[in-house]
């Protein structure tokens, strides 16, 4: 007998180190730990830090597709732009955020560009969040052309004094199997990179960590639990985004 539990702990020892569980996710059960490099911004972002420094209200401009116009979730109040008015509070106490939101689903980059530029004309954002990609890859546009128009916006945004967080399409393990989704994230990367006072938030990679551990996984979330993963999905992006935001700030003031 106790050689059997010595070869049960033994294959059980192995077992954890071949799938380790997040260490945040199984000591806390927060499920949207995540490691940190998720939330460190990639470059800095001196217009939100200026907002923040002088005690303003912070004006976020959210443009995207259907995933953040209407996400799926048990209501508008639920999508990650709303949640994100409270995360950016929560991260800068003394600060209001404001976060109006523009897009519609099945729009391209180039169709969201002219709403970019719009909203930051009337809103006047110190920070504009784009989040794009998945329709121009399952169009199978040009990733160079969509890597030109999202650099464009990004341009605009910068000239008007704004920062710019860019946001890469949501994981899927069926849109991976059948999309090439590398060519149009590389191009945002490439895009964000390229101007001072812009940033990238990997939606994807964050979204496939979480699959993978298990702590939210909306293609195996049974139906009747499916739009409580959908609103915690959307709570946790925005936690992570505000996360992102705040890194940002903090490269601005260091």
């Amino acid at each position: 007998m106790t050689g059997c539990r010595r070869l049960f702990a033994a294959l059980a020892l192995l077992a954890m180190a071949a799938h380790p569980l997040p260490l945040a996710a199984s000591v806390t059960g927060d499920r949207c730990a995540a490691p940190a490099e998720f939330t460190v911004a990639s470059g800095a972002l001196p217009a939100t830090a200026a907002a923040v420094r002088n005690r303003r209200t912070l004006r976020v401009l959210v443009v995207g597709t259907g995933s953040s116009t209407n996400g799926g979730t048990s209501g508008q109040g639920s999508s990650y732009p709303q949640r994100l008015e409270k995360e950016l509070a929560s991260a800068f106490p003394g600060i209001t955020a404001t976060v109006q939101t523009r897009g519609g689903r099945g729009l391209t980059a180039a169709d969201m560009l002219p709403m970019v530029i719009e909203g930051l004309a009337e809103f006047r954002p110190d920070l504009l969040v784009w989040q794009s990609g998945t329709v121009d890859a399952v169009r199978g546009l040009d990733p160079d052309g969509y890597g030109a128009t999202v650099a464009s916006g990004i341009e605009k945004a910068v000239r008007r004094g704004a920062d710019a967080v860019v946001m890469d399409m949501q994981f899927s393990r069926f849109s991976r199997a059948t999309l090439n989704y590398g060519p149009f994230r590389h191009a945002l990367e490439t895009a964000a990179a390229a101007t001072p006072g812009a940033a990238m938030f990997q939606r994807y990679e964050l979204m496939r960590f979480w699959a993978a551990a298990g702590q939210i996984d909306l293609e195996r979330a049974p139906r009747p639990e499916w739009q409580s993963a959908a609103d915690q999905l959307h709570a946790c992006i925005a936690r992570k985004l505000a996360e992102l935001i705040r890194d940002g700030v903090r490269q601005t003031t260091r």
